[in-house]
């Protein structure tokens, strides 16, 4: 009997460290991570070799957007003197914008001045606000159609 309590006490803590072990690994996957401008320019020698994610602002008057040939240059900053100077290709999101706060996936130059994005994602705000002047006409008829319901 004795041994056979020792062999399920055993088989579950294989299980459960295998469970634990495997959720780490694979949080460590999927974790959402960005380096802000200071950080990825400090160690750009050895990011320069991955693919990583730099979150900052975009500095005002810095845009340059040539939309013929779908080419994007603006500096990101971290509005503390650090500065990164990023390319992308593609279209921007609809709310980039100067100023603004964005995440730029991609390589950075192993100087740190420079960065080649791949994929470039815009900070939104998760404020709600309420439309001025009562919104449209639009709004309001909505608003009183589902009343109704």
């Amino acid at each position: 009997m004795l041994s056979r309590k020792i062999k399920w006490v055993v088989a579950s803590i294989i299980i459960g460290g295998t469970i634990l072990a495997l959720s780490f690994v694979n949080m460590d996957q999927n974790s959402v991570y960005f380096y802000t401008p200071a950080e990825a320019v400090e160690k750009a020698a050895t990011l320069s070799k991955e693919n990583i994610r730099v979150g900052g602002m975009v500095k005002v008057d810095s845009v340059q957007w040539d939309r013929p040939k779908l080419s994007l240059a603006f500096i990101l900053s971290d509005l503390k003197g650090t500065e990164i100077h990023v390319q992308h290709r593609g279209t921007p999101p609809d709310l980039f914008k100067e100023n603004a706060g964005v995440i730029v996936e991609g390589s950075i130059a192993a100087e740190g001045n420079s960065f080649l994005a791949t994929k470039l994602m815009v900070k939104h705000s998760e404020e709600y606000r309420q439309p001025e002047h009562g919104g449209t006409q639009a709004d309001k008829s909505l608003l009183t159609k589902s009343l109704a319901l």
